[in-house]
């Protein structure tokens, strides 16, 4: 009775701690193999001698989704703008940190000034 015992705490710990491991094993070589490499050719278009990148730029280069590519952006400290012509650009917060030349009309949407999109 007591190995039986043993068998089902045995199995209840199994069930339950079997699908974490699993989704943390997932996450880390979801994180190795596919955000690193991606996070850091975003860091370099983003350092390079455009200040601003458009996320159909950004997203088509590193073969992620715009959804997708908005999230790595975020992780690697960017911020989003739309630009003068409608498109929707990125810039690292260090090289564009937002300050008083930000400016918001009234349909809530971000506006840069054109010499800010220019590196």
């Amino acid at each position: 009775m007591e190995d039986i015992l043993k068998i089902a705490v045995g199995g209840i710990i199994g069930a339950l701690l079997g699908p974490i491991l699993l989704e943390e094993y997932r996450n880390w070589k979801q994180e190795r193999s596919w955000k690193k490499p991606r996070k850091e050719l975003l860091l370099k278009m983003l350092q390079g001698t455009l200040k601003f990148r458009t996320l159909e730029t950004l997203s088509r280069t590193v073969g992620a989704s715009d959804e997708d590519c908005r999230s790595l952006l975020i992780e690697i400290g960017a911020r989003g703008a739309v630009l003068k012509d409608g498109k929707e650009a990125w810039a690292l917060i260090s090289r564009a940190p937002l300050d008083d030349e930000i400016i918001f009309d009234d349909a809530d949407k971000l506006k840069d000034i054109p010499e800010r999109t220019k590196g």
